[in-house]
């Protein structure tokens, strides 16, 4: 079987999105993942799956199974979704020239996905960025420590005292780990495009997130907020940057400052927002990549909100096993006032089978509700 593109770690909502996106366009696409059996393997918005091996655990032999799914399906595309893109960077030149991918240079991934690098860099262009914090005895507490790499609110803490942010820092190497100042604010993210020339971007506000203090959102709002799309747009042309990308920040919402949190040089979990507010961000990318031009009208509507079903599942259950469920969070949880869905499409009600199995076999095997 042929295809047009092959889209790849395709076992949650961000590819799922993605491949809807392709479809309405007349688009063949084929998904892989480490998984045989999720929301876009069963979904009708793809012709057909493959199975890799995981890359974190067993790079090469990821890329060999890359190399067999494009001599399989010889597909015009290969669109990477999240954090394969940075392996497929890396092994580029073992990869057939006749495929296009829609992915950064590993050198642009590595630079932009460390958070240490990616805040000096926006320092350096003047956008507002947290103070970095020397020394802990010293820091006015609550203060943040993250792992320079991680997403999803992975490796991120917020200690309140001195001893708490000491043992934190106990498990981890310290040239692996950034420590801030705390910012007060609301997590607003910005998903952008640039390729050459063409730049469009849009800002969703977080409504509900799956962590206290932020992280992956379940409800999001598209926003007007030229200021921050402004500070996204000087930190991609600082590096010529070519693709799709999401840029965190926190905003104040009553002094209005912000400051820049972190760059993922991909897809964010948010996609389904800016979609169904008429920002094609899929197509987008696949239009610059294969003709180099997209000249339709892009108007993103603000005031769209989407809703991550699953997630907002998964949110409530966690916050209240950690006792931190607030009733004002209860009645947003629990809303549906909504123009989509990330994980549901009326056309295809069984894929959202594929992303519950998913997640269920998950809880079981890791007993955790982050997979």
């Amino acid at each position: 079987m042929k295809c047009d593109v092959i889209v790849t770690y395709c076992w949650n909502r961000v590819g799922y999105n993605i491949i809807r996106s392709l479809y309405e366009k007349g688009l063949k696409v084929v998904v892989g993942d480490t998984s045989s059996y999720n929301i876009c393997s069963i979904s009708k918005f793809s012709v057909g799956k493959f199975v890799y091996r995981d890359f974190k655990t067993d790079e090469q032999g990821f890329i060999e199974d890359l190399k067999k799914a494009i001599k399989d399906f010889s597909p015009k595309v290969l669109m990477p979704t999240h954090d394969e893109a940075l392996i497929i960077a890396k092994h580029i030149d073992e990869l057939p020239k006749d495929v296009i991918y829609t992915m950064e240079s590993y050198e642009k991934q590595v630079l932009l996905s460390d958070k240490h690098q990616a805040t000096i860099l926006s320092d350096s262009v003047g956008v507002p960025v947290p103070r970095f914090i020397d020394d802990i005895k010293q820091a006015t507490y609550p203060i943040v420590i993250k792992t320079k790499f991680g997403n999803s609110a992975k490796g991120v803490f917020f200690p309140k005292k001195y001893d708490e942010a000491k043992n934190i820092l106990l498990k981890y190497d310290t040239k692996d780990i950034l420590i801030e100042e705390f910012f007060a604010g609301i997590d607003y993210s910005v998903d952008c495009v640039r390729y050459d020339g063409f730049f469009q971007a849009c800002t969703y506000r977080s409504l509900v997130t799956k962590t206290d203090g932020g992280g992956t959102t379940t409800q999001r709002i598209l926003v007007e907020m030229p200021e921050i799309e402004r500070y996204s747009k000087l930190i991609l042309d600082k590096v010529d940057y070519k693709g799709v990308c999401g840029i965190d920040f926190k905003v104040n919402e009553n002094t209005k400052e912000a400051v820049f949190i972190e760059v993922n040089a991909r897809f964010t979990g948010g996609l389904a927002t800016p979609m169904a507010g008429g920002f094609d961000i899929p197509y987008i990318v696949y239009s610059l990549f294969t003709s180099g031009k997209y000249e339709h009208k892009i108007q993103p509507r603000m005031g769209t909100k989407t809703k991550w079903i699953l997630g907002d599942i998964i949110t409530l259950v966690g916050k209240i096993l950690r006792c931190s469920l607030t009733m004002k969070e209860f009645n947003q949880i629990m809303s549906w006032d909504f123009d989509a869905f990330d994980d549901y499409r009326k056309e295809d009600k069984k894929a959202i089978l594929g992303e519950f199995l998913y997640y269920f076999v998950k809880l079981v095997k890791n007993r955790n509700l982050n997979p």
